[in-house]
């Protein structure tokens, strides 16, 4: 639909401002009459004439710029014309019951009173679902309750982080959280989509959003690290913002060429990246904890004798401090994933490790895993693969 002309418009953006005067005066009403049926509360529908007198200009007034906003065209049209004619009937029932009170048709005002909340809540929630999403209200929602309103159970990732796909286990998720409620195939501000790669790739009024392989040159990534009081930000103030994490997630799949069928191990990650995806999509009992090292005393006796078996290089980082530092590098090819599980009484102490040149492999990787006070490691030459290196992304301090 083409757009409609700017004064349409301007009317037209008064409708959420307005949108919850009347909502609340029929709600009163209802309130009042419903009190009022008790003696202890049966003048409390004294004010209902007053009170119509305000609810009905301005329910048709609510009606009419919703109307308005509605030739926009930035909605889509299934949830659009629920909300528009449960909205139009909204008006009308509750000009209707005005009517009824003004020819004292009691019975008849109370009988359209209360069929008109029956229609607004209808038409609440459908408002509701083109400005936040269809699953607005059911989002946050216990399971048992999902699948009573339509909606199936979230299932818990089962991949392992190297078999997501980037853009569907991970990108897709976070924009339908974040943007699709205003972006999406029942709303679409600005005629932008991001819903799927193709509206991504295909851009708004403004352009293209995305531009892969260049997060410099993307207007979504710009947008998204505005500050928070910029006119251009996104999401705009007072909507759920995205975490830090979250938009370095899409920097990174952005610079990665913006894959839809890839991977994450195809797509190497760096350290950083794999930290912020087993954070959040990794199971929670893998993430290394805070663990206390053991007392240098107690773990000196062995170092000598570590060192001298496997003819590596430990040494203690401080006189005054329980960490230590470990050269296997100078091992060379003698050192491989059967040496490093001799480091395992020294797990919790180990601060530095040097691997360079070794034949430590992906599998010696659950050894290194299990370090959880590392915070320095060097894998240079050697077999370590970065589908391996996902292993490591417990190690917050690494």
């Amino acid at each position: 639909m083409s757009s409609s002309p700017e004064m349409t418009q301007f009317f037209g953006h008064l409708h959420p401002l307005l949108v919850h005067l009347p909502i609340g005066l029929i709600v009163l009403l209802a309130v009042l009459e419903w009190l009022a049926r008790y003696p202890r509360f049966k003048n409390a529908n004294a004010s209902s004439r007053f009170i119509l007198a305000l609810a009905v200009p301005l329910a048709l007034s609510t009606a009419l710029c919703g109307w308005l906003l509605s030739l926009g065209g930035s909605y889509g049209d299934r949830l659009l014309q629920w909300h528009k004619w449960t909205g139009i009937a909204t008006a009308a029932a509750c000009a209707l019951a005005g009517l009824f009170y003004r020819l004292d048709l009691k019975r008849l005002y109370r009988l359209c009173l209360f069929s008109t909340m029956i229609v607004l809540v209808f038409a609440s929630h459908f408002g509701g679902s083109l400005t936040h999403g269809s699953d607005y209200l059911v989002r946050y929602a216990p399971k048992s309750l999902l699948a009573l309103f339509g909606h199936g159970p979230t299932e818990k990732n089962v991949k392992s982080i190297p078999e997501m796909q980037a853009f569907a286990d991970v990108i897709q998720p976070l924009l339908r959280q974040q943007c699709v409620a205003c972006h999406g195939p029942e709303k679409s501000e600005s005629e932008l989509r991001l819903d799927s790669l193709a509206g991504l790739l295909k851009g708004g009024k403004s352009g293209p959003v995305l531009v892969a392989g260049k997060p410099a040159e993307s207007t979504l990534l710009k947008r998204l690290r505005l500050p928070l009081h910029e006119k251009e930000h996104m999401p705009p103030e007072g909507k759920p913002q995205p975490a830090p994490d979250q938009i370095s997630l899409v920097q990174w799949w952005i610079d990665a060429g913006a894959p839809t069928d890839k991977k994450i191990a195809l797509l190497k990650p760096p350290a950083r990246i794999l930290r912020t995806l087993q954070a959040r999509y990794g199971d929670p009992a893998a993430i290394a904890k805070k663990v206390t090292p053991r007392p240098l005393m107690e773990v000196q006796p062995l170092l000598g004798k570590i060192a001298d078996d496997l003819n590596i290089a430990i040494t203690s980082l401080s006189p005054n401090e329980p960490w230590l530092q470990c050269n296997a590098s100078i091992a060379g090819t003698n050192f491989g994933d059967a040496e490093l599980a001799r480091l395992q009484p020294l797990a919790a102490n180990l601060r530095w490790l040097d691997l360079a040149g070794t034949k430590v492999s992906d599998a010696g990787l659950a050894q290194i895993a299990a370090m959880p006070n590392l915070v320095r490691l060097h894998l240079e030459r050697t077999s370590i693969s970065d589908t391996g290196l996902v292993r490591l992304a417990s190690l917050a301090d690494l």
